[in-house]
């Protein structure tokens, strides 16, 4: 395993800003073996010349520049399917590798499917802020977790590196899914297990312009801010259902506990207008309430998404925020 080849997927577009630092990244890994796998989805910046210039220097690095826009997702579905290499890990183009990354995961995989850490928060100068994407506020997951990756997700795509094995599992990665780390991650724990390096592993770069960047509530007026947030939940929720209609269709579910809990969520989602509370659901998550919400590390979250999640609380909206 020390001498398997790693293959490292990325897609770029318009990425000139931030793109030497994570190649270089990349390229500077102390476990040398690896071919850099680069989709780029039509950029008009210089990201396609800045790629070829390392090309000129490096040539574990193959570019394959897109004729059609794919999108993200299914441009990383391209990058994933062109990697020959016995692990795959993921990357996007704004952030930074720490330079054991490769090694210390090729060291702790072991026996699971994939292996991803937590990741330090750097802003455009690249400075440490010292504060990390999923904790304290919230656990990393280990094991057969899928039932924790239903409302919420602590494997983001850039930290993770997973199986070859596990290509005939994810792909194709469904073009309506929210994210596709979210898929690679439920199927990664829903087939096997996942594992995770206790030290953060990998710089994730916060700015305004980035594609998960968070609605604001910015409305001043009380009432108007309240539609807000009552909107943006909404919202959030019908992406939560489109997400989990998908997930129920993983032919690995069938006849499981998981796929009982992902029917219950669906049914209660669609009628969150009507419905204060739901009884079959109340009943099951008291039964799986330690696996559903074990992101959440606070006893006071837990009560609350889970009084959220079956409609105990007297309000319209069903949907809890992680």
């Amino acid at each position: 395993m020390q001498h398997s080849l790693v293959s490292i997927a990325m897609c770029t577009y318009n990425g000139q800003r931030f793109l030497h630092e994570q190649l270089d990244s990349i390229l500077n890994q102390t476990y040398a073996n690896i071919e850099l796998i680069i989709c780029d989805d039509l950029s008009t910046d210089n990201t396609k010349e800045i790629i070829q210039s390392y090309m000129q220097k490096d040539s574990r690095i193959k570019f394959y520049p897109n004729s059609q826009n794919l999108g993200y997702i299914k441009n990383f579905e391209k990058a994933i399917s062109l990697c020959s290499g016995e692990f795959i890990a993921l990357c996007d183009q704004d952030d930074i590798f720490k330079d054991r990354k490769i090694e210390l995961f090729i060291a702790n995989i072991k026996d699971n499917l994939l292996i991803y850490s937590d990741a330090i928060i750097i802003g455009t100068d690249s400075k440490d802020t010292k504060k990390e994407l999923v904790r304290p506020n919230r656990c990393l997951i280990s094991g057969s977790c899928n039932k924790a990756l239903l409302l919420g997700n602590c494997i983001s795509g850039n930290t993770l590196m997973f199986k070859k094995e596990l290509l005939q599992h994810i792909l194709p990665i469904p073009q309506e899914i929210s994210y596709h780390d979210i898929w690679i991650a439920f199927i990664a724990s829903t087939c096997g297990t996942v594992t995770y390096t206790d030290e953060a592993m990998t710089y994730y770069r916060r700015y305004p312009e980035q594609v998960t960047h968070s609605p604001k509530v910015i409305s001043e007026n009380f009432i108007d801010k309240l539609k807000q947030k009552q909107d943006i939940k909404i919202k959030e929720m019908r992406v939560t259902l489109q997400d989990l209609e998908i997930l129920a269709t993983i032919p690995k579910l069938k006849n499981s506990n998981t796929l009982d809990i992902i029917k219950l969520f669906i049914e209660h989602f669609h009628n969150y207008k009507n419905i204060y509370f739901n009884i079959s659901l109340y009943k099951i998550l008291m039964r799986y309430n330690d696996e559903v919400f074990a992101i959440l590390k606070k006893s006071k979250r837990k009560r609350r998404a889970f009084r959220s999640a079956v409609g105990l609380k007297l309000h319209k909206l069903t949907l809890f925020k992680l």
